[in-house]
């Protein structure tokens, strides 16, 4: 998952794909490179830095009408959860029920800030993998379906998504003063020595 302070980007998009696809700590033990991917027709999915970072994968990318979302039923159902599980219980939230139909929040309601909200989706997110036990698994938690389940994964090593996240700006020559980018200078421990590449 990827938790941002702000309206989704390719950014945000690329970071859960990476975090989605990496199976060792702390990302997994879910994971592995899908097959193919459905998404419903945001700006932030069909970019194309989105799209050439899918095509390096080998992962097909479905692109799905307006309006369907009974073509990705179980995102639907898993966004409905968090709503309606997690969100619903979290100071502030905004779907609340006209006045008349429930008390109304108090007027001194602290919010959370960004730190321990995703603090609390984590927490959230653990339980829901590790102890909950929707009915369509029979018993079983997520992780517990996850392990059995046979189909074989398709893994990307780690260090070949390093530099995932980041889009292709063009080409940049190595400096004494490691890489200029907009009017800033990134360096990195790794450029030692590799002026002029």
């Amino acid at each position: 998952m990827a938790v941002t302070p702000g309206d989704p980007s390719r950014e945000s998009v690329l970071s859960a794909l990476r975090s989605a696809v990496l199976r060792e700590d702390p990302y997994g033990p879910f994971g592995g490179l899908p097959e193919k991917v459905r998404v419903d027709r945001g700006k932030d999915f069909l970019s194309r830095t989105v799209t050439a970072a899918f095509d390096l994968l080998d992962v097909t990318v479905e692109d799905l009408p307006a309006y369907t979302p009974h073509l990705k039923g179980t995102v639907e159902g898993l966004n409905r959860a968090v709503e309606s599980m997690f969100l619903a219980a979290l100071p502030g939230y905004a779907r609340q029920p006209r006045p008349g139909k429930r008390a109304s929040r108090p007027k001194d309601e602290v919010l959370l800030g960004f730190e321990d909200f995703t603090a609390r989706l984590l927490a959230w997110t653990l339980w829901w993998n590790t102890e909950h036990r929707p009915a369509p698994l029979r018993g079983k938690t997520p992780l517990q379906a996850w392990q059995d389940d046979p189909t074989p994964l398709r893994d990307v090593p780690a260090t070949d998504l390093w530099t995932f996240t980041l889009e292709d700006a063009g080409t940049r020559t190595l400096t004494p003063r490691g890489i200029r980018f907009r009017r800033r200078d990134y360096v990195g421990a790794w450029m030692t020595g590799q002026a002029g590449i």
